[in-house]
C-alpha cells in the first residue's frame, strides 16, 4: 500500500487538474449527516483512521453544546469521533470494544480557516493530525467491537441527550478500516488534501468528497452526500438547501467573497416569541415558511435594514425566514 501511495506522489506531482471543490455548510441549528449502515463497518479491527476538513465559525461553544466534525459515540463499546471544545480545542477519543476511553486533546484550531484533521488509531497510540503533522497523541489499546451500536455521523456527535451541532463547513470526510501512515496523510495532502484513487483502496469505507451542489444555490431535492465507494451515501438531515447558509457551498465563492459577506443575522434563535432581522441593505419582504413549504407569515414593504416578525403564535418546530425571496435562513420556534 505505501508504495502504491508514494508512486500516485509522484504522478500527481505532474498534474494539477481542475476539480469541482464544493462543501456542506452547517448552521450549527440541528443541521447534520448520518451514514445509515455504517454502525459495523469497522467490525473487530484493530488499525482504524478518520479524516475531516472542517472550517469552524463557534467561537464559544461549551456543554451542552459542543461543536461535533465526525465519528461515531455510543459512550458503551465504541467511540471514535472529534469535536470543538472551545474556540481553539478540539478533543479527540478512542473507546475500545471493553469500554476504555483514551482521549487527546489540541489547542490550535483555527477558526475561519480550513484545518485538515487525520484521527489515527494503530493498535498502541491514538495519535492526532492536522494536515501531515503530528499534534497529539496517547497510548492506547483495543479493538472495534464486533457489534456496534452507533451511526457515523458528520456534523454531529451525541453525548447522551445531547446533540454537539456543527457550526460551519465540512468536506473531505473519510473512514479507513487500518491506521494511515505519516505517508499516506502526506500524500493527500500533497493531492490538496483529496484522496487521489479511492476505488483502488480496500481498507478505504467511507469517502465523501462533497462536490455536489450548485453553490448557495437552490439544492432542495439534493439530499443524498456521494460516497466515492459506491455505497453507504449519507442523508442530509435539516438543511435548508437554499440561500447562504444551510446548503452547498463553494471554496471558490468562499475565496472570492461572491456570496454575501455581510453580517446579517436573526435573533434570538431559537426564539420564544418575536424574531429580529438585521444586517441587510435593506429589507422589503419578509416570509416564514414552514418545513413542508408552506407560507405561514408575510410582511410586505418594509423598506428597511431591520425589521421584527411576532412568531408566538407559531407551534413548535423549525421554520425558514425567507428574505426579499432571496436570502433564506433556518430558525427555530420553542
Amino acid at each position: 500500500m505505501k508504495r502504491k501511495l508514494l508512486l500516485l506522489l509522484f504522478t500527481f506531482s505532474a498534474y494539477t487538474g481542475f476539480s469541482q471543490n464544493n462543501y456542506l455548510d452547517f448552521d450549527g441549528v440541528n443541521d447534520n449527516v448520518t451514514v445509515a449502515g455504517s454502525g459495523n463497518l469497522l467490525s473487530s479491527s484493530e488499525t482504524i483512521s478518520m479524516s475531516c476538513k472542517v472550517f469552524p465559525k463557534n467561537d464559544s461553544p461549551s456543554f451542552p453544546a459542543f461543536n461535533g466534525f465526525a465519528g461515531y459515540r455510543n459512550d458503551s463499546n465504541f467511540d471514535f469521533y472529534l469535536i470543538q471544545l472551545t474556540s481553539t480545542e478540539v478533543e479527540a477519543r478512542f473507546r475500545n470494544s471493553s469500554g476504555v476511553g483514551y482521549t487527546l486533546t489540541y489547542d490550535g484550531l483555527v477558526l475561519e480557516e480550513w484545518n485538515h484533521f487525520f484521527l489515527v488509531y494503530d493498535g498502541s497510540y491514538l495519535t492526532l493530525y492536522l494536515g501531515d503533522q503530528e499534534v497529539a497523541s496517547v497510548a492506547a489499546s483495543g479493538s472495534v467491537p464486533a457489534s456496534n451500536s452507533s451511526t457515523f455521523k458528520i456534523g454531529n456527535i451525541q453525548y447522551s441527550s445531547f446533540n454537539f451541532y456543527h457550526q460551519g463547513y465540512i468536506d473531505e470526510v473519510s473512514l479507513w478500516s487500518k491506521a494511515l501512515t505519516g505517508t499516506d496523510i502526506s500524500t493527500i495532502m500533497y493531492n490538496n488534501g483529496e484522496i487521489a484513487a479511492p476505488e483502488g483502496e480496500t481498507d478505504l469505507k467511507l469517502y465523501y468528497k462533497f462536490n455536489q451542489g450548485t453553490a448557495y444555490g437552490s439544492n432542495a431535492g439534493l439530499t443524498t452526500l456521494t460516497n466515492e465507494m459506491g455505497t453507504l451515501n449519507g442523508t442530509l438531515n435539516n438543511f435548508a438547501l437554499t440561500g447562504t447558509t444551510s446548503n452547498w457551498g463553494s471554496e471558490e465563492e468562499l475565496a472570492t467573497n461572491n456570496f454575501m459577506t455581510s453580517k446579517v443575522s436573526i435573533y434570538p434563535n431559537p426564539t420564544s416569541s418575536q424574531i429580529h432581522f438585521s444586517g441587510f441593505s435593506e429589507i422589503n419582504t419578509i416570509k416564514i415558511v414552514d418545513l413542508a413549504g408552506r407560507v405561514i407569515l408575510t410582511q410586505e414593504e418594509i423598506k428597511s435594514q431591520t425589521a421584527t416578525v411576532n412568531v408566538a403564535d407559531l407551534t413548535s418546530g423549525v421554520y425558514f425566514a425567507i428574505i426579499n425571496q432571496s436570502e433564506t435562513i433556518k430558525f427555530i420556534k420553542q
